[in-house]
């Protein structure tokens, strides 16, 4: 059995913990700080911001691929 899996790993600003952390995504525009483990969702608006996600988020699935 063989899978690929690929992850991505960034920067940013949490506005949760109001920290400078690395962020993982961990699906679907989500990600999770390492720093406090919220789940945060990227929005993309000229500048990315991170947004706490909640059970009431409501995600889409992205049409750009990072690996193109």
């Amino acid at each position: 059995m063989s899978f690929s899996l690929l992850t991505e790993i960034v920067t940013g600003e949490c506005p949760s913990c109001d920290t400078h952390s690395l962020l993982v995504n961990v699906g679907f525009g989500t990600y999770r700080c390492v720093h406090c483990g919220d789940t945060l969702e990227q929005k993309v608006n000229g500048v990315i911001k991170y947004i706490k996600a909640d059970k009431n988020t409501k995600f889409g699935v992205r049409t750009d691929r990072p690996d193109g």
